[in-house]
């Protein structure tokens, strides 16, 4: 039952926050982003590392977000580098880069989730 509910949320929205306190990924199914969601992933761990090598990838700041085993950390260490991040919100708010709506976008902040939740709303609204 909880699966579904998993896959109703994700397939039923264009925008999925995740905020549990999971201290490891629950989530490993990139079928699940099959449909190009935005995911604001303010809680860090909940995301395997085959769900962020499936998606483009964002966050604040690398090496704080990076670590910790954080969904990011685990990534890193599957494949050796961070070449699955695609850059920072800086980047995109100074349109250094584009999201590409053709792929999912997992923007993984660290720091104080309120005010993660205020920029991550703005950046959708901003680059829908």
């Amino acid at each position: 039952m909880v699966a579904e509910k998993v896959e109703e949320a994700f397939t039923d929205c264009d925008l999925v926050v995740l905020t549990t306190v999971a201290g490891e990924p629950h989530l490993h199914d990139p079928q699940l982003l099959a449909h190009n969601p935005v995911v604001l992933h303010l809680s860090l761990r909940d995301l395997a590392p085959e769900m962020i090598l499936a998606a483009r990838n964002f966050t604040d700041d690398v090496d704080h977000a990076v670590r910790e085993r954080t969904s990011l950390h685990l990534t890193e260490e599957r494949t050796g580098n961070r070449d699955f991040i695609d850059g920072t919100l800086a980047d995109l708010l100074c349109e250094r880069l584009r999201r590409d709506h053709g792929r999912p976008a997992i923007f993984s902040p660290f720091g104080l989730g309120v005010l993660d939740l205020a920029v991550g709303k703005w950046v959708h609204d901003r680059f829908p």
